[in-house]
């Protein structure tokens, strides 16, 4: 039943965007219609006004002048109307495929933690019985142990970084859209900024377009680069922990900050060692800064100090 639920909300957004592109390309399909209509009542009247020219026909065709006109302006103010709406309807449509996006981006971070936390279970599970057997060889079992950890670590970095990167996808592709939209509203703009007579209403609802899709912009700018900063990071994180399988762990709750839940997502993402974190950069830093929410944290306990201190006491300095 709860998958049930799940796939209805998870298509909800996609029938509310097909629904919104039928009403769009309906209106669009009458406004054809309409603007058929304005151009045949426009040879009209040019018909009407060349026969003006003559004077024996002045008097007879004046009162069609003038219907024709009214008609024309009446058309005219409908086609606004109608052009007005069909840029509400794209606009909500537009809305509905960006919140699709944001929703598709959620369930790709909600995945990935819950793959990792899958891998970290079964780590535990797996380790569990490991450890009830070395009780008559504590050497030995411990050895096996240490040299298993990094596996478990590294699935489980490798899912994050996926999923990153898919994040990583989606963001990109919308941000190609929401310029596109940003560049075909600035143009409409520009149209009915030289129009007569003047349409405030529809200049109006162009700029407040152009405004949203910058700001929209700004937003998926910000996120593209906060993105591709942790995929860096975690990327070189792999390398370094491929490289370093051997290398044995280190407590990171001796830093005073750490307490063991925060040891345990720094291990899951490939930070088991002193040396990694007392050589963070700014990236690195700000990087599991976000992955792990633990904002100014770090920099305020001083880790990376405190991570120097312990590792050049334990196996000497660091460069």
């Amino acid at each position: 039943m709860s998958s049930f639920l799940w796939l209805l909300l998870y298509l909800a957004p996609l029938l509310g965007l097909t629904a919104a592109l039928f009403a769009w390309f309906g209106w669009q399909w009458r406004g054809s219609d309409l603007q058929q209509r304005i151009n045949e009542l426009t040879a009209r009247l040019d018909a009407t006004q060349a026969a003006l020219a003559t004077p024996a026909l002045q008097d007879p065709t004046a009162d069609e002048l003038q219907a024709l006109r009214d008609a024309l302006q009446s058309a005219q103010a409908e086609a606004r109307l109608r052009q007005d709406e069909a840029a509400k309807t794209r606009e909500a449509a537009q809305a509905l495929e960006t919140e699709m996006t944001r929703l598709l981006a959620e369930l790709e971070q909600l995945r990935a933690a819950h793959s990792a936390a899958q891998a970290e279970l079964d780590r535990q599970r797996s380790t569990a019985p490991t450890a009830d057997e070395a009780a008559p060889a504590k050497p030995k079992r411990k050895r096996n142990a240490t040299t298993a950890k990094p596996k478990a670590r590294t699935a489980s970095l490798r899912e994050t970084i996926t999923a990153l990167e898919g994040q990583l996808s989606t963001h990109q592709a919308g941000l190609a859209t929401l310029t596109q939209e940003r560049d075909d509203w600035q143009r409409r703009i520009s149209a009915l900024e030289g129009q007569t007579p003047a349409d405030s209403t529809g200049r109006a609802l162009a700029r407040r377009s152009f405004a949203d899709r910058e700001k929209r912009l700004l937003t998926t700018t910000s996120e593209i680069e906060r993105l591709q900063n942790q995929t860096r990071v975690l990327l070189r994180v792999e390398e370094t922990t491929a490289a370093q399988a051997d290398v044995p762990d280190d407590d990171l709750t001796q830093i005073k900050g750490i307490k063991k839940i925060t040891s345990d997502h720094l291990r899951a993402h490939g930070i088991r060692t002193w040396r990694q974190i007392a050589l963070w950069d700014a990236d690195e830093l700000r990087a599991f800064s976000e992955l792990l929410a633990f904002k100014n944290r770090a920099h305020r306990e001083q880790w990376q100090q405190q991570a120097r201190t312990l590792h050049e006491a334990a196996h000497g300095p660091l460069p």
